[in-house]
């Protein structure tokens, strides 16, 4: 005899990382009901983001409820910190029971690192393999560490999605400036390490108030 899945709603979900991150979550868990196309089919997504000593336990978690699809991950500079969303989809083989489920974290630019999620998710290696050429953040445990879409044009130690000194704004220039497209002028790179030897770049918080 077949058992029926049973499939959680979205608040069920919600509420299921509410409880089990309370006290490490960076902002209270949200959803977000839309709909699209011509029949105006409705979708619901979750907004989870927790403390980066708890990421992993946060995709663990969703993994357990059910195993789901991995669609693609973002980041940002906030300015102070990084942050880096995975969007996820659970039950995408049902009809109308499909949920999007975003789990985030975020690092301080002066401690640029976040766990990797790749023991979890084998599949998000080449995902977060970007955001560290793009946003210069150490995923720690990557399966992977080489640079992949910047290796031709972009010097280690510029990072597109910045918006702080190691962001692309000389690089921009440079090229613009230069028929030929290479980060110098001269040549492309061709260096996979997507840091420099000391590590991601580090960015020191700014004091507030008067001379020190």
């Amino acid at each position: 005899m077949m058992v029926k899945k049973k499939y959680l709603t979205a608040d069920e979900i919600l509420e299921s990382f509410a409880k089990r991150f309370e006290g490490d979550l960076i902002e209270q868990p949200y959803k977000k009901t839309f709909t699209n196309g011509v029949k105006k089919t409705r979708f619901e997504e979750i907004f989870v983001r927790v403390k980066r000593e708890r990421f992993i336990e946060a995709a663990e978690h969703l993994a357990s409820i059910d195993w789901p699809h991995h669609t693609v991950a973002s980041g940002s500079d906030l300015g102070d910190e990084i942050e880096i969303l995975f969007h996820l989809e659970l039950y995408p083989e049902s009809h109308g029971h499909g949920v999007t489920v975003t789990i985030g974290t975020r690092a301080p630019k002066d401690d640029p690192h976040v766990p990797s999620l790749s023991d979890v998710f084998p599949a998000v290696t080449p995902t977060e393999r970007e955001k560290q050429e793009f946003l210069g953040i150490s995923m720690d445990g990557i399966k992977d560490n080489r640079r992949m879409w910047l290796v031709h044009a972009v010097p280690v130690g510029v990072y597109p999605w910045r918006k702080d000194e190691y962001g692309p704004e000389k690089l921009i220039r440079k090229v613009h400036e230069d028929e030929s497209g290479g980060s110098d002028g001269t040549h492309p790179i061709a260096d996979y390490n997507p840091f420099p030897p000391g590590g991601p770049p580090i960015v020191k918080r700014k004091k507030e108030g008067g001379d020190a």
